[in-house]
């Protein structure tokens, strides 16, 4: 076990070793692959909030063409999610295996894709508001096919890495690079509920906060 989560704590339980093994992943293949991120009781907790969630179909316009999914309307549950991955000890772990500059924050959404005609996340690389690496977690339940995470050479479109992650609770990490685009492929078959975000640099606060914030350690 890597990383655990639940409602009230975030713990790793990682040698030096295996940090260096899931570093030299993510060098090779710009992905990694952490297991069972959620606990058993908190992704029980999820699943029964995600059942009374409301979702809506949602036009991402930053993504030639727009990307569309299913994204939930913003309750206690992302709340939730946000708060729980907006961890230091979380932020140190991906640090360590992505070699990313200083994390700042956290922040996600939740969404779902299906079969349903035009549901699917485009080719794009979501370098802004100074994103350093992303993730996705899978929520479930149940199993679904397609989805994939591909990641392709921005400049060559060739595909390096195609990549399943159907292991309820389990997350990828993946990188953000200008050399590099990634898209969620359909789903063929079930439903695909995944909560999808990014860890972002300190430049990513704007202008006045970070302000404040420098004002407070003087």
């Amino acid at each position: 076990m890597t990383l655990r989560i639940s409602r009230t704590a975030a713990r790793v339980d990682a040698s030096a070793a295996r940090i260096v093994d899931l570093r030299a992943h993510f060098d090779r293949h710009h992905w990694v692959r952490l297991p069972g991120v959620l606990s058993r009781d908190f992704l029980a907790d999820v699943q029964w909030r995600l059942a009374r969630a409301e979702f809506v179909e949602r036009e991402h316009p930053g993504v030639v063409p727009p990307s569309v999914d299913l994204s939930m309307v913003p309750s206690t549950l992302s709340g939730l999610l946000e708060l729980v991955f907006n961890d230091a000890a979380v932020f140190n772990l991906v640090r360590g295996v992505t070699g990313c500059g200083t994390i700042a924050r956290f922040g996600g959404f939740v969404y779902r894709l299906t079969s349903a005609h035009g549901l699917e996340h485009h080719w794009h690389n979501d370098l802004v508001e100074s994103r350093l690496v992303a993730m996705s977690v899978n929520l479930g339940p149940g199993m679904y096919e397609g989805g994939l995470l591909e990641l392709r050479e921005r400049a060559s479109t060739r595909v390096l890495e195609r990549v399943s992650n159907t292991g309820e609770g389990d997350a990828l990490l993946f990188r953000l690079h200008e050399t590099l685009q990634h898209r969620a492929c359909p789903v063929t078959a079930g439903v695909k509920t995944a909560f999808a975000g990014w860890y972002f640099g300190e430049d990513s606060y704007p202008r006045h906060i970070r302000t404040m914030a420098s004002e407070r350690t003087q």
